[in-house]
């Protein structure tokens, strides 16, 4: 077939351990959240089973509870007992489709990405953590003999459930990882020392589990490659730590990864300001340790060409997809279909990493229904009754609800007002890292098409052009703009003197040129796109200099993407100043700009500008809404221009009301 001709590496069959997969597509570990008593739910099952349906070869589950020591109710709890059938139907959903299911051992150990410290946290020596400085109980040689008990027990529990296997997490900062560093792992007993005792703990978690799970049971394991802390674990000790478990003649796979809880977090789930497969180089090498052990690959690889290239290599044998599975759950059945243009693909935001930290439940900004049934190949049912819809707005909230309520049958127009859809979107994909959003307006408007949606770019629609289609539903999805601020006198405002962030943007997009002087950015925005923008002027200004009355910059990004920002714009040489607001009485037409700090009061002053642009909380364009409803029209309102917010909540409420029209 010319798809198994185009991938035949990815869609050929492999033996881990003596358990046959039917190609070398997995999927890693990912935590939910799906869970809220401990107990097995149906949006988790609803989540296997639809990646199991969408070409999945196996599934990682999420972390569960596995000692007696885990109870966080968010997480399965196997350690007790209580979901052994639960379990078991969760298999059966898997198996179904000729898919293995294995769980994973994690615990984070002193290891913490929320805010606060945890007080429960244990570790192999009381030191600090990185991120959150939790100082964890230092496990006596008793209660880490103990914890392989409860470990295997669980494993053994999972064996019965109908699990193929198990996967070690011993990357990434978590527990393991911690006892094999020597940053923070300073024992002087066994489990300390030297790299063969500070992996003792997980040696004899292997073999313990291999004793007790017998010989068909998968034991995988994900180890540290480079965590990036001095003193911690750099490649060739990586490559130590990978030859002692190796030793052990009872690994069935590995992968390996980076970062660790500390300032490499962000290196954890890696972002598009970097490189394609970015831990491809280091598992190539770190699989030497041991080359006939089955390996994998993980880490931003979103594409099937990449998947097909580090299998072809020599990089991997398995290729251990997270967020692109969160995105489109058929990923692996369209790569081999040759439907590669129907994948929703992963924009690599890390919003789901947010969402879990953060609200409690995994989400995708490409993705709408993640969890839901049917997820896969998912495409809505026709409408009872066929409506003429008109949707103004070709963004991304306008451009969800467009596709869906095209292919649910309706009569759907978007009327845009730029030339090519995405809107602000469109703008974000083409500063620094923003690349992947492009993925989501172009699925949406290769569905639209599928939908029979008719495209009216290019044209300011008003009140009378909306109803000359006599509509029987008006969308508005004319998204925001950004509020001016309070410094700059209004008549600067008539004058178009100070052009907001995105109008600065697209100003500055067509031009090749160097500018002299700084660049003052103000922002009490604090989202992705402001500071992409900052990169993008400073390959253009001699200094860009960003201002916010707050602590610190991007409050409203998840703590790893943070990370990132901070370490590219100080790269950069961006100025940060905090706490500080512009005055109003700056000599702005003699290019100086007076700062006042917002507890003091203290001044200083920033000359040589020579550009000063805005980003601000933003103002609803909702100026139709009234107007259209005083003339009788069933007007609903969308994304941006319902309350500025995120991505997520443009392309989630545009998917909602496109279900419900």
């Amino acid at each position: 077939m010319e798809n198994e001709q185009k991938y035949p590496g990815l869609f050929s069959p492999i033996d881990i351990g003596r358990v046959r997969l039917k190609n070398r597509l997995v999927h890693a570990s990912i935590t939910t959240c799906f869970t809220r008593n401990g107990g097995v739910s149906d949006s988790l099952l609803n989540y296997c089973a639809s990646r199991a349906a969408g070409g999945a070869a196996a599934i990682i589950l999420e972390p569960t509870n596995m000692h007696a020591g885990q109870t966080d109710p968010r997480r399965p709890d196997v350690f007790n007992g209580g979901n052994r059938d639960a379990l078991k139907r969760l298999v059966e959903a898997v198996e179904r489709q000729d898919c293995r299911l294995l769980g994973q051992i994690q615990d984070s150990g002193r290891g913490r990405r929320e805010s606060g410290r945890n007080d429960a946290a244990i570790g192999a020596s009381p030191l600090p953590d990185d991120l959150s400085w939790t100082v964890p109980h230092a496990l006596s040689t008793g209660e880490i003999r103990q914890l392989v008990e409860e470990f295997t027990k669980s494993c053994d529990l999972l064996r019965e459930a109908g699990f193929a296997g198990v996967e070690i997490s011993a990357g990434h900062g978590h527990l393991f990882h911690q006892f094999m560093s020597s940053w923070s792992n300073q024992r002087d007993d066994e489990y300390g020392g030297d790299v063969t005792g500070r992996t003792l703990f997980t040696r004899e978690l292997i073999k313990s589990i291999r004793s007790e799970c017998g010989t068909g049971f998968v034991i995988g394991v994900k180890l540290p490659g480079d965590d990036g802390v001095k003193g911690s674990i750099d490649i060739d000790e990586a490559h130590r730590i990978a030859m002692a478990v190796a030793a052990t003649g009872e690994v069935d796979y590995w992968t390996f990864c980076r970062g660790t809880h500390a300032d490499t977090l962000f290196e954890h789930v890696p972002d598009a300001h970097g490189e394609r497969t970015p831990y491809a180089r280091e598992i190539a090498a770190l699989r030497q340790a041991a080359p006939t052990i089955p390996t994998g690959a993980l880490g931003y690889i979103t594409d099937p060409n990449e998947a097909e290239r580090v299998l072809n290599d020599g990089t991997a044998d398995l290729v251990m997809l997270g967020r692109s599975l969160i995105t489109d759950p058929g990923w692996g059945r369209k790569a081999e279909q040759g439907r590669e243009a129907e994948i929703r693909y992963c924009v690599s935001c890390n919003t789901c990493w947010r969402t879990i930290i953060e609200t409690g439940r995994l989400e995708c900004d490409n993705n709408p229904r993640v969890g839901k049934l049917d997820e896969t190949d998912w495409w809505p049912a026709l409408a009872k009754k066929r409506k003429k819809i008109v949707i103004v707005g070709a963004g991304i909230a306008g451009m969800e609800a467009a596709w869906v309520a095209g292919a649910r049958g309706h009569e759907v127009t978007v009327l845009g007002k730029g030339r090519e859809v995405g809107g602000k979107t469109r703008l974000h994909a083409g500063l620094p890292g923003g690349e992947n959003l492009s993925s989501i307006y172009d699925y949406q408007l290769l569905a639209a098409n599928r939908g029979e949606v008719t495209l009216e770019m290019g044209m300011e629609a008003d009140i009378a052009a909306i109803q000359a289609y006599a509509p029987d539903v008006v969308v508005l999805a004319t998204g925001s703009r950004m509020g001016w601020p309070d410094f700059l006198p209004q008549a600067y405002r008539e004058d178009g003197f100070f052009p907001d962030l995105r109008q600065l943007v697209a100003d500055f997009s067509h031009r090749a040129r160097r500018e002299s002087g700084r660049i003052v950015i103000y922002d009490k925005d604090h989202t992705e796109m402001t500071y992409a923008a900052a990169e993008f002027f400073a390959g253009i200004f001699d200094e860009v200099v960003l201002i916010t009355p707050r602590e610190r910059i991007a409050s409203d990004v998840s703590l790893i993407n943070r990370q990132g920002i901070y370490r590219r714009l100080f790269q950069k040489r961006v100025r940060i100043i905090t706490s500080s607001e512009p005055c109003s009485d700056s000599a702005l037409d003699e290019g100086r700009l007076a700062i006042a700090n917002i507890y003091n009061l203290d001044r200083s002053e920033i000359n040589d500008i020579a550009a000063l642009t805005y980003a601000t909380a933003r103002v609803p364009n909702d100026q139709l809404s009234y107007p259209l409803r005083a003339r009788g029209l069933d007007v609903r309102v969308i994304g941006d221009c319902y309350a500025p917010r995120s991505v997520l909540a443009a392309t989630r409420e545009g998917h909602a009301l496109g279900n419900a029209l």
